[in-house]
């Protein structure tokens, strides 16, 4: 139970006169409604700390309330908490920081908060200890600190390379103080990053202890990791659960369970039950949903999927263009697109997704077919890959229920050309590999097989929130992946109920 000495309403926590003698006792587990595994992680005294859990296990409300015990621990100290954006900060972290300070006033009387410069985004607590609010995206605005603790947000779904901030993180607990510390949440992606380092921490833990190696044994036994799945938090509402389903098998295991998987090396896997018997002419009242993407001379695609009242797609037809330019390809796509609309009765499309990178083509475009939603990833989060990835995966292979998104049996299935076509395409579409042979989150561009793979995902992740072309359901979005709501001052993030 953290003991805290405030200061007197006189002095500045900058100060350095004398304190109040009394001390005052704080059952903050209580005040804040931890649950049994976030106590455990908010109390634990290693020096490397890690919460792994699935979504909405509360994995942001458990570092936020990590950071302030460490602070309370560390009278004059001075800790970091660290989002993966700026925006992260402003929409999750802080919210439920200052949240969590409201309640321990609230429930213990206490006022914890010394100071606040928004300014210079530095909190300091009654005890002199400061709180600095930092993105690690930006990884040179952390290498300055010189830190006694420090928690980072969503580490294995950064951009920013694990071994940097591994490296720069543990470079800044330089100060002093009784409790050091570093910690991290987040949900796992895969047996890597930050997630490996403490899953081989563990490993030499046992190694030590079985050769009576007492010196390694004291060094890994710093690391600590607490797992979680969603299915743990008290908090959370039935009607949850039944939207995680939509998830893939694998998006489930990993993201709800809280599971440490073996990285896979294809992006998606192509199995029989995808490929259907399906001719397009002989589905006049499906929805015609298209994915394109923008080449230079070469590797010009496009894709054409159907959707039936259920909400499954089939991808119907495809076209593949090398070796022309891209006003010739327009002049195609149009072509393609109105033969489709011809044969079937003069349906307009239901939506079109394409590249950002032609602008000029997709205004064309949306002059061309004003009356059909021309969606291109005009911002940052919908051009992050691994969200569009992860949204066709949730259809290949859904957690519970039936495929919602086939392949046509008439499309080719070899490639002859220099762009492969999409059957080949999705069975080559594989993660680059790291420098130790294991592959990464990011897929490899070789200019064969990722052209067609992303014109899929453009179409998919362009209807990511139109329930009209899944069945009445969107394709479901983590917090991490989705724009901030300049209105919602963060308050639909801080989620007091996924503690």
């Amino acid at each position: 139970m953290p003991r805290i000495v405030p200061y007197t309403r006189a002095q500045s926590p900058r100060g350095r006169a004398s304190r109040k003698q009394a001390a005052v006792a704080l059952d903050l587990d209580a005040a804040w409604g931890l649950y049994d595994k976030q106590v455990r992680f908010v109390r634990d005294p290693s020096l490397f700390s890690l919460f792994l859990g699935g979504v909405g296990s509360g994995k942001s409300y458990a570092l936020t309330a990590w950071i302030l015990n460490r602070a309370l621990a560390n009278p004059d100290g001075i800790g970091a908490l660290m989002g993966r954006t700026g925006n992260d900060l402003q929409s999750v972290l802080l919210p439920t920081l200052f949240d969590q300070l409201d309640q321990a006033q609230e429930n213990c009387g206490v006022n914890l908060v010394a100071d606040y410069d928004k300014g210079n985004a530095k909190l300091t607590l009654a005890n002199g200890c400061s709180i600095y609010f930092r993105p690690y995206n930006r990884i040179a605005k952390i290498r300055g600190l010189t830190l006694t603790f420090a928690g980072a947000d969503e580490v294995e779904w950064s951009e920013a390379d694990p071994e940097e901030v591994w490296s720069v993180f543990t470079g800044r607990l330089r100060g002093n103080g009784p409790m050091p510390g570093l910690a991290f949440a987040t949900s796992p992606n895969g047996l890597r990053g930050i997630t490996k380092r403490f899953v081989d921490a563990q490993r030499s833990y046992l190694d030590a202890i079985a050769r009576n190696d007492d010196k390694a044994a004291r060094t890994f036994a710093q690391y600590t990791a607490i797992t979680s799945s969603s299915f743990h938090n008290p908090y959370l509402p039935d009607h949850y659960y039944d939207v995680l389903k939509s998830m893939s098998r694998r998006r489930y295991l990993q993201e709800v369970e809280g599971r440490v998987l073996k990285p896979q090396n294809t992006v998606w896997q192509l199995e029989g039950r995808h490929i259907v018997p399906w001719r397009w002419e002989d589905h006049r009242g499906a929805q015609r949903v298209y994915g394109g993407d923008w080449g230079t001379q070469d590797h010009h695609v496009a894709i054409m999927a159907q959707v039936d009242a259920r909400g499954v797609w089939t991808v119907a037809d495809e076209l593949v263009c090398d070796g022309i330019p891209r006003a010739a390809f327009f002049a195609r796509l149009c072509s393609w697109i109105d033969g489709h609309t011809a044969e079937l009765g003069g349906s307009a499309p239901a939506l079109i997704g394409v590249d950002r990178a032609v602008p000029e083509w997709n205004q064309a475009l949306q002059a061309r077919y004003s009356s059909t939603p021309i969606r291109w990833m005009e911002k940052k989060h919908e051009q992050k890959v691994r969200t569009g990835i992860e949204n066709v995966r949730d259809m290949l292979d859904p957690h519970e229920g039936d495929v919602q998104l086939c392949v046509s049996d008439r499309l080719a299935q070899i490639t002859t050309g220099v762009t492969a076509p999409l059957i080949p395409a999705m069975r080559g579409y594989c993660y680059h590999l790291d420098a130790l042979g294991q592959p990464t989150t990011v897929p490899k561009k070789d200019n064969i097989n990722d052209h067609i793979c992303d014109a899929l995902r453009y179409a998919v992740s362009a209807s990511a929130h139109m329930p009209q072309l899944h069945g009445g359901r969107t394709l479901f979005t983590l917090a991490r992946d989705q724009p901030r709501d300049p209105s919602s001052h963060g308050a639909g993030n801080s989620d007091r109920h996924s503690r």
